[in-house]
């Protein structure tokens, strides 16, 4: 067994042992937690803490609404197509949503690591890149034309060129078909939209299980800040690739 496989086991016990401790803590388990935010019931309402701050991503995570004020997290995971939003609630690792993505072709990969989101945008300007328009014509924005592929919404991340957007054809989500941009259905990208903020962290990773989160990936929202100079470039430079 590698050094590598036996660090993620050694978490993961870890994550179990504290996970049945927590339960046989619970005096009386007709005790109820604060509703959550969408009003139905959460799938599993198990605390399971991070082990010297890393958390081992599994297919067993607790669900719940939508908590506006908490650490938000973005996955997307390239092996499932699907875009993921977790959140830290009361410490533990929640998921809020799950939606479908397209990623970048096999000539232009989407490029896994972390990322933070620079821009948010409504209704994005498209500029093409030269390999598909040689004079850069920009394209107005999906409300005034649907030849805009980047759809009703953009977040754009901070290098890379790269941006989590909707799109003009919703009919290649579930591929890998853009280039090097994450799509989603505009339905998706609205949803994203509002749940994401400035600054909060995106992780573009090959496969959701086994994928080891540091507890610093959840950063405060109040913390969350990006300068204006940073975001005007990161936007120059996403608006003229982004697809």
């Amino acid at each position: 067994m590698s050094k590598k496989s036996s660090f993620l086991l050694s978490i993961m016990l870890l994550q179990i042992s504290a996970m049945t401790a927590s339960v046989a803590a619970v005096p009386d388990s007709s005790a109820s937690s604060a509703a959550p935010a969408s009003g139905k019931p959460a799938t599993s309402t198990t605390s399971t803490p991070f082990v010297h701050n890393h958390y081992v991503l599994t297919g067993a995570l607790k669900v719940n609404g939508y908590h506006p004020d908490d650490p938000t997290l973005v996955i997307v995971d390239k092996g499932s197509h699907s875009t993921y939003v977790l959140q830290l609630q009361d410490g533990v690792v929640t998921r809020v949503l799950t939606v479908s993505n397209a990623i970048g072709s096999e000539d232009k990969p989407t490029p896994p690591g972390r990322y933070f989101v620079a821009i948010k945008k409504q209704f994005p300007t498209w500029i093409p890149p030269k390999s598909i328009d040689k004079r850069q014509k920009p394209v107005p924005p999906y409300n005034e034309t649907h030849k805009n592929p980047l759809g009703v919404a953009a977040l754009y991340l901070d290098r890379d060129e790269l941006a989590l957007h909707g799109t003009n054809d919703p009919g290649e989500i579930r591929q890998s078909a853009s280039h090097g941009c994450v799509r989603h259905s505009n339905a998706d990208i609205s949803r994203l939209y509002g749940m994401v903020h400035k600054g909060d962290e995106v992780m573009i990773i090959r496969q959701f299980r086994g994928t080891v989160l540091n507890k610093s990936d959840f950063k405060p929202r109040h913390s969350a800040k990006v300068s204006k100079k940073s975001q005007s470039k990161s936007q120059s430079k996403s608006q003229s690739k982004s697809r």
